[in-house]
């Protein structure tokens, strides 16, 4: 029997709008909660994002937020891995010059930052206008990053042309070498994460709070930075959109986000027309 889920959230769980659909999500955390199987959403989102797109089921499931350097249960934080200030100086004044063009998101406990000026035409392709407006209205907008950033910075993230994401992220490894882990995370965005924080290092985490079997978890991811996560799990789908990492660590092949893919395998495992036993 399964005894944990993990989930990403865009390309995989919420479709190509950027919503969930939270009646049928509902049902299925009803059907999870009777057999005590904990229901996990790894994402790089923030909790602004997170709380406005799943309503009163975020306190029913785990958030492993900004790739795993927060982590909150049923509404409890209960992990932050924070970036040492030194670093995040480090970093921004690389990055210097090239905040919009990057549109360069800076996400600490407080929110996320960009600089003035900058905007974020890939919020068109992946949400509804309402998400998108609600996304430009938490944003802090000022005029230094390396002054304005808030405090505990959590990631950094930026969105390159798709056919950059590569070099980007060569770049970035080539300047700070073991220090920094950037992962593309699907349309061109890249995270950029500190190496030992990410969504299977916050799993594990889990895992031990919990007194969970490891070799029980079943993930669903799409993107470069799940495949920490779905080379954890011993039941891992890789979406029928996901990316050729994700693919490549992955066992399985779930339907596209947009086809409901991961309710879809879920609904099938409890109703017994899945079984990995």
């Amino acid at each position: 029997m399964l005894q944990m889920i993990a989930t990403d959230m865009d390309g995989t769980l919420m479709d190509e709008q950027g919503e969930v659909d939270r009646e049928r999500l509902s049902r299925i955390l009803d059907q999870l909660d009777q057999r005590g199987i904990p229901f996990v959403i790894a994402t790089g989102n923030g909790y602004s994002r997170m709380a406005h797109v799943l309503g009163e089921l975020k306190d029913r499931v785990t958030l492993v937020l900004a790739n795993g350097a927060q982590i909150l249960e049923k509404g409890k934080l209960i992990r932050e891995c924070s970036w040492p200030e030194e670093l995040v100086q480090e970093v921004l004044h690389y990055l210097e010059g090239r905040e919009e063009e990057l549109h360069l998101v800076v996400s600490s406990l407080s929110g996320g930052y960009a600089k003035k000026g900058t905007e974020f035409p890939l919020l068109e392709q992946l949400m509804t206008p309402e998400l998108a407006a609600a996304f430009y209205k938490r944003m802090r907008f000022v005029d230094d990053l390396t002054k304005e950033h808030g405090e505990q910075v959590l990631k950094l993230s930026v969105v390159t042309d798709t056919e950059k994401v590569e070099a980007f992220v060569q770049e970035l490894r080539e300047e700070f070498g073991e220090r920094l882990l950037p992962a593309a995370s699907g349309y061109g965005a890249i995270d950029i994460l500190q190496p030992e924080v990410n969504k299977a290092t916050a799993i594990q985490f889990l895992e031990e709070r919990w007194g969970v079997d490891g070799g029980r978890l079943m993930a669903f991811g799409d993107s470069q930075n799940d495949v920490e996560m779905l080379e954890l799990a011993t039941y891992s789908y890789a979406m029928e959109n996901a990316d050729a990492h994700a693919r490549k660590v992955a066992r399985y092949i779930a339907p596209s986000h947009k086809k409901k893919g991961v309710y879809e395998i879920i609904e099938a495992y409890l109703d017994g027309r899945l079984s990995f036993d």
